[in-house]
């Protein structure tokens, strides 16, 4: 590894789809040996799909292709073991009696059933840091429920404000905040943990409630109702403060027919700048029932409306270094593929070519901080279902003749679907 931040940490990662997941690559971008340790013989069905379909073209079975899967998976050795065998059980348990971290997201009180309860592993291995994800956090009377992200997104409040007005409630983007807070908010209590073991030399159980976790990113939306009153509405683009604040369709753009600028001022010296940038100049001078915060909030769907029609004939470009060069707030919308593009990011070499067996070279997103003089990279592409089996059971101390016969009678495996 070339970052050599969490050098020497030893990091067990049974966790699937997004959250945990990346939250454990970034503990391997910081230098951490992770071990993904997947369940077998069921495959993880949401990022690692039996069927072609939703995965990028190229060699090997669909599961091995899963842009998802790829992602949240850098900076890992992989297992694919059944820990329901005695063989499995057994394996796992010298495998957590010699590691740092458990990162594990079964709904409560799986891991307890499964014979893997904090107790017992700390009696295991009293150094560990155990880290406990599902949703609605370890204890409380959502014990045992299993969710995704957009359970919690939508248990929340958060997909009720999500969308446009009017809009049905099931019509929400299907990227949920939920994933990304849980994979940092999990980095952060790993490490805390692990600078408290330095004082203390003991393990530490960590509850981590995704839900809890994420209600800290959404305080307007509660204060609304306890202390206003007022249950949020979704907005779309705009925001309940600014005007304007929206995304106009355009005539044209580098993006092609399908181009759009945002458009925003916060308060009258950028409304200037927009009135100047849009040819208007005398929406902003004193008198005009625009040139006031409060003139603009009044009128929220007149300048919407008079903004759409200026954008409707202009290029996106064009118009956003027009509006941006005056004072004012505005940007051409820049599709994903226009990330490949982007000056940006090229200059500072964040998106990163990844080569694979069977996915070939993948560009990938880069990582969320440069550390100097620890540079993170992806030294372990994503893993091959049970690519590390032999490697990591060798160092445990199992013997060919013993793999062979984990492997022979389904303890591990490499394939799925057979």
């Amino acid at each position: 590894m070339t970052t050599q931040l969490l050098k020497g940490i030893r990091v067990v990662d049974m966790t699937e789809v997004w959250a945990g997941p990346m939250g454990a690559s970034l503990l391997g971008d910081l230098g951490a040996s992770v071990v993904k340790v997947e369940s077998y013989p069921r495959p993880p069905t949401i990022t690692r799909p039996l069927r072609e379909g939703t995965t990028a073209p190229g060699d090997g079975p669909p599961y091995e292709r899963s842009g998802g899967h790829h992602m949240a998976n850098r900076n890992k050795r992989g297992m694919a073991l059944n820990i329901r065998t005695e063989q499995g059980r057994e394996a796992l348990d010298r495998l957590l009696g010699q590691v740092d971290v458990l990162i594990e997201g079964y709904s409560a009180g799986t891991i307890d059933d499964l014979g893997f309860s904090w107790a017992r592993l700390h009696e295991l291995n009293p150094r560990l840091v155990m880290i406990s994800m599902p949703g609605w956090g370890v204890e409380g009377p959502y014990r045992g429920y299993a969710t995704l992200g957009s359970g919690i997104d939508s248990t929340l409040g958060h997909a009720a404000v999500r969308g446009y007005p009017g809009g049905p409630p099931d019509e929400i983007p299907t990227m949920y905040h939920t994933d990304a807070t849980g994979a940092v908010t999990l980095v952060t209590a790993v490490v805390s943990a692990l600078l408290r073991r330095e004082q203390t030399g003991v393990g530490a159980l960590i509850d981590l409630s995704q839900a809890e976790a994420f209600a800290w990113q959404i305080p307007g939306l509660y204060a609304e109702w306890t202390m206003n009153g007022r249950i949020p509405q979704r907005m779309g683009n705009l925001d309940p403060h600014v005007v304007p604040h929206g995304c106009y369709r355009t005539a044209a753009g580098l993006a092609g027919d399908e181009c759009w600028v945002t458009i925003a001022a916060e308060d009258d010296a950028q409304w200037a700048g927009v009135a100047r940038g849009v040819g208007h100049p005398e929406w902003a001078e004193r008198g005009h029932p625009w040139a006031t915060v409060v003139g603009r909030l009044r009128a929220r769907s007149d300048i919407d409306a008079a903004l759409r029609e200026i954008a409707a004939n202009a290029a996106a470009e064009d118009l956003a270094d027009a509006i941006s060069g005056a004072g004012g707030i505005a940007a051409s919308v820049v599709p994903h593929v226009g990330l490949l593009a982007s000056p940006q990011l090229s200059a500072r070499s964040w998106l990163l070519s990844v080569e694979h067996r069977y996915a070939g070279t993948q560009t990938l997103p880069g990582f969320p901080w440069r550390i100097d003089p620890d540079a993170p990279s992806v030294d372990l592409p994503c893993a091959l279902v049970g690519e590390h089996n032999r490697e990591v059971l060798a160092e445990l101390g199992y013997t060919d003749a013993t793999i062979d016969e984990f492997e022979a009678n389904g303890v591990i495996g490499n394939t799925y679907g057979k």
